[in-house]
């Protein structure tokens, strides 16, 4: 399209070369004329695509469309970030209005191509890429944390498109109200309602491992479940199991793919999709998508408390009106950093609180005997349950993540188990397949979550580093109630070991993989080779709550003092609670989309006499 056509980012791409999905039914050369060369004539086409040319073509925006938006684009939401929660605030935004203009910029490209899939999702020699160079670590970390041996590090963001959901474990519980501690009463209040669980439930596909029913999820499934369920009683710490919700569900009630990892980029893109077509017919607005663009920091008004700046590493985005919000999705650490750097008022509490997850991994088997109401069966079959419990003494919580394999053909196999085994890190190897022919092997991954005290040394703060989308340091230590807890928690991991292989009556049989010898032993495991160092799900850098308690939110998910930014994310929780965030960080999202929404349509009094309430999009068309 010439440039005079765009008189602002709201651009339909037009005609190009049809891709091969269009071309059926069509006449072949129904496309818009070309300047330059056709097919290769009168000279050779482009000879070194990238992910982001391809891409740029039909669903991100082009340097063209860029150069645009910088000059006169106007939108109602800028979202940074395109991971879970980009998501699902997207989502919810275009289901209430469609009509909504929204940017979402993602400061990577895609990995490990487009359209980014789950990593589990393609063939098994793609397992090389989780961790080492698609984790990167937007922190300098401190020398406490990189020297305590059981910490070591925070696990890293993947800075993609799509984030962290094309590496997660898919693991979505739901937490009780009880579990939410320090949590605020608005938060409860609205985590309490049906539509917060469902709503994320529907979005992420989470079903229950027991209903997978995929002829690997099956029989072997329903007998843990069963087993567990009648043992509990047996593990002292424990409070409730339940067949392990998987976000790995159908896409559609016809569709055949019963396991199938969610992801982010597929159902992002579906969105744009959507909203071309309506934008097509004049029922809505485009999403626009811009990849390798990294927001610095944000800037408000000399003389008022908007902001209409951002400044990215693609130039300098800027607005006059007060319509637009801002809404952060780039996760814990990069969401505390941007505010960091933007906003001198946001230093008092934002970074001051940092908890998170530690993990312990034991993988162990028994014979296929010793699993009661279950016989062996002649093709690859995968059990995964949930088990969560507290410290009686500190109150701590734990979860364990349950898998059970039995693979009669290890090497055949081991294709299926890489794709449908729950938890990649955590779920047997091949190493540990091979030669448990006639036995079930156990992964369990074992999550605590750290204590938040008063006197907090665990904390993000500014350092003098120049680039501001990382010059901060990141700082974790463990306390003594962290350190007796977690051997609370290891020992909960063995005795649902001993249950789920029988019961106590049948611990001789059990056998324990032990990685310094890389092969089964008769006792349980040093406690050094199973407490795996790393932190996992960071949160609480921009709890909500007063500025008096050390919050950095208010009810409507905004930094004080800050009209028109919004903050998503596990960033927001008081504390860490054991279980996996993703679900809850979703739901959350969608309300803060809900309360934006009306907002817009009812008017800033109406909204902040009724604090995060949930409307649905009927309502909103209705006023």
């Amino acid at each position: 399209m010439h440039t005079e056509s765009l008189p602002d980012y709201l651009t339909i791409p037009g005609k190009i070369i049809p891709s091969f999905h269009c071309r059926v039914g069509r006449k072949h050369n129904d496309r818009q004329p070309l300047p330059a060369n056709t097919y290769g004539y009168p000279v050779p086409g482009v000879q070194e695509p990238t992910p982001t040319s391809v891409m740029a073509r039909d669903y991100i925006a082009s340097d063209q469309t860029w150069e645009s938006i910088l000059a006169h684009g106007d939108f109602d939401y800028i979202v940074i970030g395109s991971g879970f929660t980009a998501l699902a605030f997207i989502q919810k935004a275009d289901e209430l209005n469609p009509y909504v203009k929204i940017l979402c910029l993602e400061r990577g490209g895609f990995c490990p191509s487009p359209p980014s899939p789950h990593f589990q999702n393609l063939p098994i020699p793609f397992k090389m890429i989780l961790g080492g160079p698609s984790e990167t670590f937007p922190w300098t970390l401190s020398r406490k944390t990189f020297e305590t041996k059981e910490l070591g590090f925070c696990h890293g963001s993947c800075p993609f498109f799509g984030g962290r959901s094309t590496f997660w474990s898919a693991w979505s519980p739901r937490p009780s109200l009880d579990l939410m501690r320090d949590f605020p009463e608005a938060m409860k209040k609205t985590a309490e309602h049906e539509w917060f669980r469902e709503e994320a439930k529907r979005l992420l596909n989470v079903t229950p491992a027991s209903q997978i029913n995929d002829d690997v999820f099956g029989n072997l499934s329903a007998a843990i479940d069963r087993i567990l369920k009648d043992s509990i009683s047996n593990i002292p710490t424990a409070d409730y199991v339940e067949s392990a919700p998987l976000a790995v569900g159908r896409r559609s009630p016809t569709s055949r793919l019963r396991f199938d990892k969610f992801s982010v980029p597929g159902p992002l893109l579906g969105i744009l999709e959507r909203q071309r077509q309506l934008a097509k017919a004049n029922k809505g607005a485009p999403l626009e998508i811009k990849v390798d663009c990294a927001v610095k920091s944000m800037e408000k008004g000399d003389d008022d408390d908007f902001v209409r700046v951002i400044e990215t590493s693609r130039g300098t985005l800027s607005w006059t009106s007060n319509k637009t919000k801002i809404i952060l999705c780039a996760g814990t650490v990069p969401n505390a950093t941007m505010l960091l750097n933007s906003f001198e008022s946001c230093r008092d509490t934002v970074g001051q609180r940092l908890t998170g997850h530690y993990d312990t991994h034991v993988s162990a088997r028994c014979p296929v005997k010793n699993v009661k109401g279950w016989k062996k069966e002649e093709t690859l079959k995968i059990a995964a349950a949930y088990l969560a419990g507290k410290d009686p003494k500190t109150g701590l919580q734990y979860h364990v993540s349950v898998t059970a394999i039995h693979s009669p053909n290890p090497k055949d196999d081991a294709e299926d188990a890489a794709r449908e085994r729950p938890d990649y890190a955590a779920a047997a190897t091949l190493d540990q397949l091979t030669g448990s022919e006639d036995y079930v092997v156990f992964g369990m991954e074992l999550s605590f979550a750290m204590k938040t005290i008063e006197a907090n040394p665990n904390h993000v703060a500014l350092n003098k580093g120049t680039d501001p989308t990382c010059n901060v340091t990141l700082q974790y230590t463990l306390s003594d109630d962290d350190r007796a807890s977690w051997d609370v928690m290891n020992e909960a991991t063995f005795n649902t070991v001993i249950q789920r292989a029988g019961g106590n009556e049948h611990e001789p049989s059990i056998e324990w993989w032990d990685e310094t010898t890389h092969g089964w032993i008769k006792t349980r495991p040093e406690v050094d080779s199973i407490r795996i160092p790393g932190i996992v799900h960071e949160s609480s850098t921009c709890f909500m709550g007063p500025k008096d308690i050390s919050g950095s939110v208010d009810e409507l998910y905004r930094p004080h003092v800050i009209e028109n930014v919004h903050v998503t994310g596990a960033a927001l929780f008081p504390t860490a609670g054991s279980w996996n965030p993703t679900m809850t960080m979703r739901g959350y999202a969608q309300d803060l989309a809900d309360e934006v929404s009306t907002e817009r349509v009812k008017g800033d009094i109406a909204l902040r006499g009724d604090p995060l309430r949930h409307t649905t999009g009927m309502d909103l068309h209705v006023a």
